[in-house]
Formats: C-alpha cells, structure tokens, sequence
C-alpha cells in the first residue's frame, strides 16, 4: 500500500507538470490554474478543520487579507509587472498568519457552533472593513494589479507551475502533520479533546499552530489567486462562497485524510470554473446552490468521503482474501471427514467438495480418535441428517460420548449432558450451517468442528 501511494504521488506530479504541454489550449490552462488554487486552498482548510475537527467558516478572511497584502505591496513599493510579485506570497502568507494569531485565539476559546459563529462573524467584520476603508483599499473600485506582458501562448503557464508548487508544498505539509506526534495530538483533539486535557497536554498551543499554519497558506492561494486575475475589490477578495466550495470539497473527498481534498478539488473544481467562465455573475447564485446540494447528500450518504470510504471496502476485501488463501494452504487434498449417522452407517465428504461449496475449514482433525453423538431433539428423537444436504440445525447442547472397549459408537443410549455448546456464531451471532461433522458460519467464515477431540 505504501508502494502504491508513492506511486500515485510521483504520477500526480508529472500529470500536474506534464498538463499544460499535452494540452496546449490556453483556456484550458487558465481553468487549471483555477481548479489548483482551489484544490491548495481547500488542503489548506483541512490542515485545521479536518485535523482538529473545529469546522472553520471563515478561511475567506485570510484569504482576502493575503490578496489585499500583495495588491497593496504591488502598488505603494512598484512592484514591476513580471516574476516580482511571486517573491512576494510568502510575506503576503507571513501577513495572513501574523492576522490570524489575534483571532484565533480569540475563536479557538469556544467550540463547535460557537467557533463557526465566530468564524463566520470575523469573516463579515473583514469584509465590511474593506468596504469602508476606502483610503486602503479603494472600496468598491478596487486595484489594479501590474499584468505581465508575456506571449499570449505561455501567459498562463508561469502561474500554473507557481499554483502547482504551492499545492505540492502545502501537500507535503499535510502528509508530514498527519504521519507525525504533531498530527497524532490533533487527530486525539478530534476524537475526544477533553481527555487530552486530561493527560496534560497543552491543546490550545496546538490547534493556534494549526490554525495559523492553515491560514497562512489560504494567504498565499489568495495572494497568488488575486495576481492571476489582475484585479481585487472586496467582493473578489472576501467572497462568501469561497468557504462553501472548500468545505463541500474536503467533504467530498474524505475530511481528515491528505490526499481527500485533492480528490474532491479534482472531481467538483473543474465543473464549477467551467460555469463561472461560461456565464460569468450569472453563475454565482447557481453556484451556491449546486454546493450546498452536494455538501448535504454528502454529510447524509457518504459522511466520510471519498477516500476513507474506499479505504476501509480495500481493507475488507484484502482481509477476507487473506483468510481465504490462509485456509486454502491449511487444508490438503487428501484430507475426508467421516460422519456417522443414527443408523451407523458412514459417509465420506471430500474436502474438494467443500471449498467448491465455500464451507471453510479453519484446522484439520483425525476423526479416528472422534466420535459424534447424536443431536437430541425437543422429543428426544435422533435427527438423521443426509451428508449431501446443508441445513440448519436447532440443538441445545453436545457433548462428547466416553467410550470404553466393550462399547461400540452406533449406540445411541439415553445419555447426561455436562457441557453446553452453543450453536450460533460467536462473532455475527447467526445459528451455524452443519456440513458432516463441520459446524460453519456462511456469514463470517468461522468454522469449529462438531465435537471436541476425546481425551
């Protein structure tokens, strides 16, 4: 499995290096850049949310505080048109997590819906801020941004190779947060923070690291987002469904695991910027809708994604195919299980037979040194049960029968009972199927045979 994940990385890769050359349209390239800064922004978002499980709402702050860093750094120092301003998305996410210190602890005070409530409220305060600050940011009318004067051929590939190594980036950082004590502290605050408390561990120290970790890569996505479009007003920059598409995505792929929001950015992204580029504003409204859809038969029929879901059917199929394989190297050819039946008469079932028939053996005994008592009924009359039939079998108790020299095994005596064997499975519960001298559960593969070995 860590073969094939170190596979699947190296090929996402050179898919995301290799895309623009075999593709070569230009819009195209300019919806990939779209799709892969929502994809970093939203593994961003699950570096605090999916870890710690505190549902953020407001990851549209940060990320319009990064935008509003670079268009204001652009414009008051000159930045020329060119490579410059991608020196600057590391102060722009410097600036985002500088923010973010103040106000997350602030909202990490409080929990669940009343840290979405925070988050939400701090996100409009923002956002009403950038309205009204006029002197700083232009209001309505917004900023300019300097625009390259590369060839209209190669202008959108210097910003998908910048938005394919920011995503690569924040990747990394999520698979080493997850596979390390760090990762290990948040993943105990999602499942039960109270007793991590408990045990001393400083759980404030860890989710402000988190957060500010998380919103200072939704500051470079903003910042290298904004410089794409050449454009920023408040609208742009703090826009309100920003969060729902991250949240619907992260959800969609699997919350908590790395590779989910990645999954979830490449199945919804591209659909959602075909539509914003082929109808514009008109677009906005559907898209909150179509989002909001998603995002609720996700949470009902699919509440833990995309990857943790597939994760957990590999699992189950590779444990059965163990067991069966285990079981098939236990059991030899030559093997036969002898039965008795009332009359005392012998039949023989081969093994062959059995495996055909799916009735798993999980030990081979010698049925020389074996003997089967009768079943007693509710009217204590002997069952005789055909070899060839499988059929349920409603008993109460088996015991094995002492025998002595002068004793043969077809007699069938009225006999005390001193030990109780159960007829149902011990792990499903079901009532057992009997095969000859073979009790089996055809739910759960467990077998055990029908008496225990004579002493």
């Amino acid at each position: 499995m860590k073969r094939f994940r170190t596979v699947a990385l190296i090929a996402t890769v050179f898919c995301l290096l290799l895309f623009p050359i075999l593709v070569g349209d230009s819009t195209t390239v300019s919806m990939a850049v779209d799709v892969v800064l929502l994809t970093g922004a939203a593994v961003a978002w699950n570096l605090f949310s999916g870890y710690t499980g505190y549902i953020s709402l407001g990851n549209a702050t940060y990320f319009g505080i990064g935008a509003y860093s670079l268009a204001l750094a652009c414009q008051d120092w000159h930045i020329p048109a060119g490579y410059g301003p991608f020196l600057l998305l590391p102060l722009a996410g410097l600036v985002a997590g500088a923010f973010s210190v103040p106000l997350g602890w602030i909202a990490l005070r409080t929990r669940r819906f009343t840290f979405m409530v925070i988050t939400i409220a701090i996100f409009f305060i923002f956002q009403s801020l950038a309205y009204n600050m006029r002197g700083l940011t232009s209001g309505s009318e917004g900023i300019f941004l300097p625009i390259p004067d590369w060839s209209a051929d190669l202008f959108n590939l210097p910003f998908y190779l910048g938005a394919s190594a920011i995503l690569v980036l924040i990747t990394l950082v999520s698979w080493w947060i997850r596979h390390s004590k760090y990762g290990l502290v948040l993943l105990a605050i999602r499942d039960d923070e109270d007793r991590v408390r408990g045990l001393g561990v400083p759980t404030g120290r860890y989710k402000l690291g988190a957060y500010v970790l998380s919103a200072s890569f939704t500051g470079v996505v903003g910042a290298m987002t904004i410089y794409f479009m050449g454009f920023i007003n408040p609208s742009t920059a703090f826009d309100q469904g920003f969060d729902l598409t991250i949240v619907t995505v992260s959800f969609l792929g699997g919350i908590g695991s790395v590779i989910g929001p990645i999954v979830g950015g490449l199945l919804l992204v591209p659909f959602q910027t075909f539509i914003v580029q082929q109808y514009g504003t008109l677009a906005t409204g559907f898209n909150q809708i179509l989002f909001g859809g998603i995002l609720l038969v996700v949470i009902l029929l699919l509440p833990e994604g995309i990857v943790p879901s597939l994760q957990k059917r590999w699992r189950v199929l590779k444990d059965s195919r163990t067991r069966q394989t285990q079981v098939r190297e236990t059991l030899t050819p030559s093997f036969a299980s002898i039965s008795y039946d009332a009359s005392g008469n012998s039949g023989v079932v081969d093994v062959k037979e059995m495996i055909e028939q799916k009735v798993f053996v999980d030990r081979a005994f010698n049925n020389s040194h074996m003997a089967v008592t009768p079943i007693p009924s509710r009217q204590s009359v002997i069952i005789h049960t055909p070899m060839n039939v499988s059929q349920k079998v409603k008993a109460q108790r088996l015991v094995p029968l002492s025998l002595s020299s002068n004793e043969s095994i077809t007699k069938h005596e009225t006999m005390e009972f001193t030990s109780v064997t159960s007829w149902r499975c011990p792990f499903c519960r079901r009532p057992f199927l009997l095969r000859g001298n073979i009790c089996y559960c055809p739910r759960c593969a467990y077998t055990r045979p029908l008496t225990d070995s004579i002493s």
